[in-house]
């Protein structure tokens, strides 16, 4: 667990930046398939896929310094138990990810900005009816500074209250924005981008992200306690690559490797029940989608 929470949070550490490219994809559509893995120790394997969209509005602006966007998410995480692993009648075959963000702007002048987003999160797999308990709620503020004045190189610094790894867990953030005509450097949560572009229409890089959440799930008794949440956790390292397929649409496509993946059963207080923290062995990992990107 230790190992988890120092990568999550060392890439926590340098991966929040809400700027341009933040929203320069506004319209998305991904699926990420994960084949077969055993867990480790060998006690059936599992294989997992997920359906995730994302849609961000035009800005509002609100007289010359903000602007505020807002955006929905919906991710499908489906997940294939082999019969032979312990706990495949129990653990959640299919959850649900629902999110909305506002992105709120504040450009100060011409070298500092201050960026917030709060969030709210319905986490679940909806075997129950949705109340309080399915909410997650989370919120970052982060102060970009423009070396030189260029907008298109950021560094920043902030915080977060984060619910992804832990209950209401504060997170100090820090960001990188580089972009020039033929490279680009994202760190950005939860994703890193370092992209070559090699033309306006196909261009290529380097991918990883964290991926996990804590969602509500049916409880089922474990010795005498109780199930109540499900938390995944997985390390993401891919190329990428990505193509002009007509006008401001574009493809992706990544395949690479998840050399750490974890799932976990908590109880009502977001504790780990015993000896139900299960580990899998390195897999595939493959993602593709297409995107609309706006104009520069």
């Amino acid at each position: 667990m230790m190992q988890r929470f120092f990568i999550a949070g060392a890439i926590l550490l340098i991966s929040f930046s809400v700027t341009a490219q933040t929203l320069n994809d506004p319209i998305y559509f991904n699926y990420s398939f994960l084949p077969k893995a055993d867990f480790d120790p060998k006690n059936g394997n599992l294989t997992t896929n997920f359906l995730e969209f994302n849609a961000t509005a035009p800005a509002i602006k609100i007289g010359e310094k903000i602007k505020i966007f807002n955006a929905v998410y919906y991710r499908n995480s489906n997940f294939e138990y082999d019969n032979t692993f312990s706990q495949s009648k129990k653990f959640p075959t299919t959850l649900h990810d629902i999110r909305y963000t506002a992105i709120i702007r504040v450009q100060l002048n011409t070298k500092w900005e201050i960026v917030a987003l709060p969030r709210i999160m319905l986490r679940t797999d909806l075997s129950q009816s949705v109340n309080s308990k399915d909410f997650f709620p989370q919120v970052a503020v982060l102060a970009t500074y423009a070396i030189k004045g260029n907008p298109n190189f950021k560094i920043g610094i902030g915080g977060a209250l984060n619910n992804d790894f832990a209950r209401n867990a504060f997170v100090p953030l820090g960001s990188l924005y580089y972009d020039s005509k033929k490279v680009k450097a994202e760190l950005i949560y939860p994703n890193a981008n370092f992209l070559y572009k090699q033309s306006d229409n196909f261009e290529f890089g380097l991918f990883a992200t964290v991926d996990g959440a804590i969602s509500r799930i049916s409880p089922f008794q474990l010795g005498a306690e109780t199930s109540n949440y499900f938390r995944t956790f997985q390390l993401l390292v891919a190329p990428t690559a990505s193509h002009r397929i007509y006008k401001q649409v574009f493809a992706h496509f990544k395949i690479g490797f998840a050399p750490i993946r974890n799932y976990e059963i908590l109880n009502s207080n977001f504790k780990l029940i015993q000896n139900q923290n299960f580990d899998l062995k390195s897999s595939l990992f493959l993602r593709t989608g297409i995107s609309f990107r706006l104009k520069n």
